[in-house]
């Protein structure tokens, strides 16, 4: 009696979530109430491939309720042979120990018109810009928690800089410059970034709002000259500065990391389809990474992650 007295208000987190899964849910015959495991889920496993079809329909809409293949009873979390791995920030740090003289991003040389060959970064030198990145962006004062800006196309410097996110606990903020300028004005404000990485084309155009931009504090041009980048700007407060100068300055302080929780966001990423609010945790990113391996090793199957979540194209063999 005390407990309807108490409200909705009162119900704890899980059982207000309880409640709200099992209204979507249409009752089975002779089941009892509230949600448990339906061992009948597992014969499905063989039949669809990818993706198991539960049992469970819901009552709106014409959707099914869909799990991997490789695990039709429970979501995978962590990778089942390094469970200590919970975040991104671990996840580079096993690669680096495992890996730290193998290839790992590659630019293809162009001279004179040709196309020549990858010149590659290994594991163990994209770690060390890793540092040298977080420790830059410390040094100029970015605290714990911002929101770090990339408006330019894929190219090495995105990805140590997304690593140096995670390793620093900063959230990254892809800037698609396909959008337009008014979405990137609109991400900016709206996710309050703090410090965009952009390259000299798109420094211009940047340049052109950043009155409008009150939140940002710091603009980093990767590719760009010290000679011919402005050090200043119209907006008060705002400092602009190479991805050289900066790597500069944080291999020359460097810190130690701050790693972050499997709980904290990740990265904030706005696409033409984006709706509520647009954030991924490091625990949902090692899901996808967890259960893509996971059904790619059993499977002998190539997957490739979706490019909008994952700009830096991952992948598995």
């Amino acid at each position: 009696m005390a407990r309807e007295e108490e409200g909705p208000a009162m119900m704890d987190a899980a059982e207000r979530r309880l409640r709200v899964v099992s209204a979507h849910l249409e009752p089975q015959a002779g089941a009892t109430a509230g949600l448990a495991s339906n061992p009948t889920a597992g014969e499905y496993a063989h039949v669809q491939g990818y993706s198991v079809v539960l049992p469970e329909k819901l009552q709106t809409g014409k959707w099914n309720v869909y799990r991997s293949a490789e695990s039709p009873l429970r979501l995978i979390n962590r990778f089942p042979a390094t469970p200590d791995i919970g975040t991104l920030h671990d996840n580079f740090v096993y690669a680096v120990e495992t890996f730290t003289d193998c290839r790992y991003l590659g630019t293809r040389v162009c001279a004179d018109g040709a196309v020549g060959d990858y010149k590659w970064m290994t594991y163990g030198e994209a770690s060390t810009s890793r540092t040298a990145i977080g420790s830059g962006l410390i040094y100029h004062g970015i605290s714990e928690g911002a929101r770090i800006g990339l408006y330019f196309i894929n190219r090495p410097e995105w990805i140590i800089i997304d690593h140096a996110c995670a390793a620093y606990s900063y959230v990254s903020v892809p800037l698609y410059d396909t959008l337009g300028p008014d979405a990137v004005q609109f991400i900016v404000n709206h996710a309050t970034v703090e410090t965009i990485f952009c390259v000299p084309q798109t420094l211009s155009t940047l340049l052109s709002f950043l009155t409008q931009m009150p939140c940002v504090r710091l603009i980093v041009v990767v590719g760009g000259d010290n000679a011919n980048t402005p050090s200043t700007t119209a907006a008060a407060g705002v400092e602009i500065i190479t991805y050289s100068r900066l790597h500069s300055q944080g291999k020359m302080s460097s810190q130690t990391y701050r790693p972050p929780k499997p709980e904290d966001v990740a990265t904030i990423c706005y696409t033409s389809g984006t709706t509520g609010t647009p954030k991924v945790n490091h625990s949902r990113f090692l899901l996808f990474f967890a259960s893509s391996q996971n059904f790619s090793t059993s499977t002998s199957r190539h997957v490739i992650l979706d490019a909008n979540l994952f700009p830096g194209s991952c992948s598995f063999s």
